[in-house]
């Protein structure tokens, strides 16, 4: 074989084995791409909804002070609460205790079952909750799977390539009650 073929041939094995790996690098990049998407938009719609649950919980307790003439520290703290800071795990069990709170006042007032648009609102609310709770499982499914295939080869080559980083669950109460099934 004269040196020109071989270097021809050289030349174009390089050339396929790029073309290759550009190609792979592609489709994984895609995959993870699309991982990365649903996160997202889960993600948002999870704010969404949680604004949506302070926006509840701010009409309850306006209804509760009007009808009831009733107030709480707990109210004061919720309604100190910003905008941005309401995802946080923190704010959302203070969101929770709220609501608890304002249960045990309807509960405790016989006023509460005339009021029909408290229920509506609660109802609302429970609609709004149920939503939260599987934009949250979703979200972690999702991250799961993202997490994990960022670590697998060839995932990790394009992950680490791209800079993708592990992103982190979303905390809630299914999540704490399936971390204690799972210990018992």
């Amino acid at each position: 074989m004269k040196p020109i073929n071989i270097i021809i041939l050289l030349i174009a094995i390089i050339t396929v084995l790029t073309f290759l790996i550009i190609i792979l690098f592609k489709y994984f990049n895609e995959k993870i791409l699309i991982l990365m998407r649903k996160l997202d938009q889960s993600e948002l719609e999870y704010k969404d909804k949680v604004k949506n649950k302070y926006n509840i919980l701010d009409r309850m307790i306006n209804l509760i002070e009007n009808k009831y003439k009733t107030h709480s520290k707990v109210f004061d703290d919720m309604k100190k609460i910003k905008m941005d800071e309401i995802t946080s795990l923190k704010n959302e069990n203070l969101l929770d205790k709220c609501y608890k709170e304002i249960i045990e006042i309807k509960e405790d007032n016989k006023k509460g079952k005339e009021v029909k648009s408290f229920k509506d609102i609660i109802e609302e609310y429970n609609d709004n909750e149920l939503h939260i709770i599987s934009l949250r499982t979703f979200y972690n499914k999702y991250t799961l799977e993202y997490n994990n295939i960022i670590k697998k080869i060839p995932y990790n080559i394009v992950s680490k390539f791209k800079k993708y980083k592990v992103k982190s669950l979303l905390e809630g109460e299914e999540l704490e009650n399936n971390t204690t099934n799972k210990e018992v």
